[in-house]
């Protein structure tokens, strides 16, 4: 109840990085592994069809999140940031999600279905993502607007991979 009653959209963040246990926290209850022995997640999924990736970009580089391992695969070295848009809060958040479909992982439906399905999918992990941030001082906003060509350079997506949502999170600032 309390996360319900704490979630808001954050713009504004402290200025440090997050720590590598409120990542791996972070990461876990957007899109992790709950339910080892089914390898089922904390977010539900249309059709088990796992199609959400999470990739994340810090200033070190861009990341893709294997809930498998519950580990970073290393994408690019590098401060992409800028690239998902231009307003401050989003080149200044400490990290920055991005939210990807496959929907090639989804199976025997039409393109519409599998976008309908997708947008759902994404919404899930994006609540887990707002509440998880809520429940551990972090502050986050969920984005559509963002630099679609930019992004989908800098991450090599082909063409069945959908950028669905953007979360630049960090912790709350000192008001």
């Amino acid at each position: 109840m309390n996360a319900l009653n704490l979630r808001a959209s954050i713009r504004n963040w402290a200025k440090r990085e997050l720590d590598k246990q409120d990542l791996s926290d972070l990461l876990w209850a957007a899109n992790g592994i709950n339910r080892a022995d089914k390898s089922l997640r904390t977010a539900p999924s249309a059709h088990n069809a796992k199609d959400i990736d999470l990739f994340i970009f810090t200033a070190e580089g861009v990341y893709l999140y294997n809930p498998d391992q519950h580990s970073l695969i290393p994408i690019k070295n590098g401060d992409f940031r800028s690239q998902i848009g231009k307003q401050d809060y989003v080149v200044n958040a400490p990290l920055s999600l991005i939210l990807v479909s496959d929907i090639r992982r989804f199976k025997n439906a039409d393109k519409k279905l599998c976008l309908n399905w997708a947008a759902l999918d994404a919404g899930m992990v994006s609540q887990n993502i707002s509440l998880f941030c809520a429940s551990a001082n972090l502050g986050t906003v969920p984005r559509t607007f963002f630099d679609e060509g930019k992004i989908r350079k800098v991450l090599e997506l082909s063409s069945s991979q959908y950028i669905m949502l953007h979360h630049p999170v960090g912790y709350l600032a000192e008001n």
